[in-house]
C-alpha cells in the first residue's frame, strides 16, 4: 500500500493550527443556535475546513518510478555520445538545461546522465539524493588553466601561469598591458597541451584590464581574453623573521624580501637564551617587536615551529590577539616539529605520502617533507599540485595562518631559477599578509563572474553596524556566518560587463573592493573546466547502482472541491429547509 504524505508537508503545522482555528469560529458562531441538527452541521463543518486543508496542503501517495532513463543536455555536449544513449534505451527522456531545472520533468526519471560542462552549481541542491552519472566531455580548445594575482602593488610582477589545450604550432600567446602594448609572449611549436608562463612589471596603481591574446603566425589576431589587475600604491611591508636556528631556508627569504625593499627583522636563536638580530632596510633598534604595540605595526610575522616554543605565554597570546584583532598574518615555516609537534595557533591536518617532490603547475620542481594538507573548516589552499595541497590557509578571526609541506625552495636559486623561486614565495605570502583596512578584509574570489549569475563576496569584520553597496549605491544585503561571527557574505547579480566598486562603510570609514564582471564569450575554455570540475566534485558517486526512485504524485484535488462545495451547500441550505 502507498504510503500517504503530502506535497506541502513543510506546512501541515501551521496548516493544521489554522484549521482547528477556524473551525472553533465555526463552532462559536453556531453554538447560541443550537437546533436538532446541530450536530450534522458541526459534521459538515469538519468537512469543509478539512477539504480546505486538504487542498492547501495537496495529499499524495509514495509511487515507485522503475527504470526510466533521462539524459540533460548542457552546453557543450557532444551528439556522439547522445546517439550513443539512445540506441542504448530508445525512451530515453530528453532534457535540455537552460541555467535551471524543472523539477517536475525529473519525477519520472529514476537514472540521470549529465552530458556537456554540467548544471550551474546554484542548482546542484536540485539534484540531490538522485542517481546521476555525469558523462566525461571534451573542453574546448584554448586555456583552461590559468593562475594569477589579481591583486598587486605598485612595481610588483605580474606572474601568470596557464595550460593551453591543443595548441596551434606557429601561434603566440602574447600578454598586452592597456593600449594592446606587448609586454612577455610565447610561442606554440607542437600540438600537445602546453603550460607556459608570462610575466610582466605593474608600474601605476588603479585598476586595469590587461589582456591575453592569441595570434597566428602572421601575427593575425585569434582571440583576445580579459585580464583584470587591481594594483594599489606601492607599500613597504614590515616584517619579523623568527627562526629557532640558522637556516638556508630563512636566508634565502630574508634576502629575497630585503631586496623587495621590505623592512625586514630576523632573529635567529644561537643557543639558550642567546639569539642574532639583523635589521634590513631600516635602522638597529631594540627589539620589541612581540610586544603589543609592536605588533600594532607588523604585516606578516614570519616563525617557525620551534621558535613558536621558545617564546614566552605573554608573548604567545599577544600574538594571538593581534592575529585576532588586528589582522596580523603568520606563515609558519614548515619543519619537522611542525608535523610531529604542537603548532603555533592552528593544528593544521596532514597526510603523510611516498612523494617527496611535485612538479608545479609552470613545471617548476620542489621538494617536500613528505606530507600534504587536508582541507578543513574556515581553510583555503594556497598553492596545489593537481589534487594535492602544498600550502593552505585558516583564518582566526580577523587574521590568518598560513603553512606549507614544501622544503628547501631556496635550491631553485642555486640552479638558477631565481624568477620561479620569488614567484613561488609571492604565492605563498601574499594571501596571509595583513588586510590593507584595519576594519574589513576581502577575501579573494575564484571563478569567473558573469552578467545575471549570482556574484559572491565573503568578508570579515569586528564590526557589526555596517552597510554594504554598489556603484550606484544600491544597499547589497549580508548573512552572517552562524558558526564565525566576523565572517559575512554578500551575493549580487550584476547586470554589466567592466570593473565595479563595493563600498562598506560604518561611521566615517569606508573601504572598497574592486571587482570585475567578465563577458559570457570570456575564456571559454576555462569556464567550462571549472564548471566540469565542480560538476566532478559534487557527483563523485556517479557510477553508484540505480536505486528504486519514489516521487510524490498528488491527489486529485477535484475530490475535495467536491467535498467543499457539498459541505457548504448543506449549511446553506439547511436552515432554509428547517424553515
Amino acid at each position: 500500500m502507498s504510503e500517504l504524505t503530502f506535497v506541502h508537508s513543510a506546512y501541515w503545522i501551521p496548516g493544521l493550527i489554522a484549521a482547528v482555528i477556524l473551525f472553533v469560529v465555526f463552532v462559536v458562531k453556531e453554538w447560541p443556535r443550537r437546533s436538532s441538527s446541530f450536530v450534522l452541521r458541526l459534521v459538515a463543518g469538519l468537512v469543509a475546513v478539512m477539504a480546505l486543508l486538504a487542498i492547501a496542503l495537496k495529499p499524495a501517495q509514495w509511487s515507485l518510478v522503475e527504470g526510466k532513463q533521462g539524459v540533460l543536455l548542457t552546453s557543450g555536449y557532444q551528439e556522439a555520445q547522445l546517439d550513443s544513449l539512445r540506441e542504448t534505451n530508445p525512451e530515453l527522456k530528453e532534457l535540455v538545461y537552460q541555467d535551471h531545472i524543472d523539477r517536475d520533468e525529473l519525477d519520472s526519471i529514476s537514472q540521470l546522465f549529465i552530458l556537456g560542462s554540467g548544471i550551474q552549481p546554484y542548482d546542484f541542491w536540485q539534484l540531490e539524493g538522485r542517481t546521476v552519472n555525469l558523462l566525461q566531455t571534451e573542453i574546448p580548445d584554448g586555456i583552461d588553466q590559468l593562475k594569477y594575482s589579481k591583486t598587486l602593488a605598485e612595481g610588483e610582477d605580474l606572474n601568470l601561469t596557464a595550460r593551453y589545450t591543443k595548441p596551434k604550432p606557429g601561434n603566440q600567446i602574447v600578454l598586452q598591458a592597456p593600449g594592446n602594448l606587448g609586454l612577455d609572449s610565447i610561442k606554440f611549436t607542437s600540438k600537445a597541451d602546453t603550460v607556459f608562463s608570462l610575466q610582466a612589471t605593474v608600474k601605476a596603481p588603479g585598476d586595469f584590464v590587461y589582456t591575453v591574446a592569441e595570434k597566428d603566425s602572421l601575427g593575425t589576431l585569434v582571440n583576445n581574453q580579459p585580464l583584470p589587475v587591481h594594483i594599489s600604491p606601492e607599500k613597504q611591508l614590515n616584517v619579523v623573521m623568527l627562526s629557532a636556528f640558522p637556516s638556508f631556508e630563512f636566508k634565502y627569504l630574508k634576502n629575497y624580501l630585503a631586496e623587495l625593499n621590505h623592512q625586514v627583522l630576523v632573529r635567529s636563536q644561537l643557543t639558550q637564551g642567546r639569539f642574532k638580530y639583523e635589521y634590513f632596510n631600516q635602522e638597529r633598534k631594540s627589539f620589541n617587536a612581540l610586544a603589543t604595540s609592536g605588533l600594532k605595526d607588523l604585516d606578516l610575522l614570519i616563525l617557525d615551529a620551534g621558535a613558536w616554543q621558545s617564546l614566552s605565554r605573554n608573548e604567545q597570546n599577544s600574538i594571538k590577539e593581534a592575529v585576532t584583532q588586528e589582522g596580523l598574518g603568520v606563515f609558519v615555516m614548515p619543519s619537522e616539529d611542525l608535523f610531529y609537534g604542537s603548532q603555533p595557533l592552528i593544528d593544521f591536518k596532514f597526510t603523510r605520502t611516498a612523494q617527496t617532490e611535485v612538479e608545479l603547475q609552470d613545471g617548476t620542481v620542489v621538494s617536500t617533507f613528505g606530507y600534504y594538507l587536508d582541507p578543513a573548516t574556515n581553510f583555503n589552499a594556497t598553492l596545489k599540485s593537481g589534487n594535492q595541497i602544498l600550502a593552505g590557509q585558516r583564518f582566526l578571526g580577523f587574521g590568518s595562518v598560513s603553512t606549507t609541506v614544501l622544503s628547501n625552495t631556496y635550491a631553485l636559486q642555486l640552479k638558477g631559477n631565481q624568477e620561479r623561486y620569488n614567484r613561488l614565495w609571492s604565492a605563498l605570502l601574499t594571501s596571509v599578509l595583513k588586510p590593507e583596512s584595519d576594519v574589513v578584509f576581502w577575501e579573494e574570489r575564484g571563478g569567473i563572474g558573469t552578467p545575471n549569475e549570482p556574484y559572491t563576496i565573503k568578508f570579515r569584520t569586528a564590526v557589526s553596524e555596517f552597510t554594504l553597496t554598489d556603484t550606484d549605491g544600491n544597499s547589497i544585503p549580508v548573512i552572517q556566518d552562524p558558526d564565525i561571527p566576523e565572517l559575512w557574505l554578500a551575493t549580487f547579480y550584476p547586470e554589466e560587463t567592466g570593473w565595479f566598486t563595493l563600498r562598506f562603510s560604518t561611521g566615517d570609514t569606508v573601504s572598497e573592493y574592486a571587482y570585475y564582471v567578465f563577458a559570457e564569450v570570456d575564456w571559454k575554455a576555462r569556464a567550462a573546466q571549472g564548471l566540469t570540475k565542480a560538476n566532478q566534485d559534487f557527483f563523485r558517486k556517479g557510477d553508484a547502482e540505480v536505486e528504486e526512485l519514489q516521487v510524490k504524485r498528488p491527489i486529485n484535488p477535484i475530490y475535495f472541491f467536491v467535498l467543499f462545495v457539498l459541505a457548504m451547500g448543506y449549511l446553506w441550505l439547511e436552515p432554509k429547509l428547517q424553515s
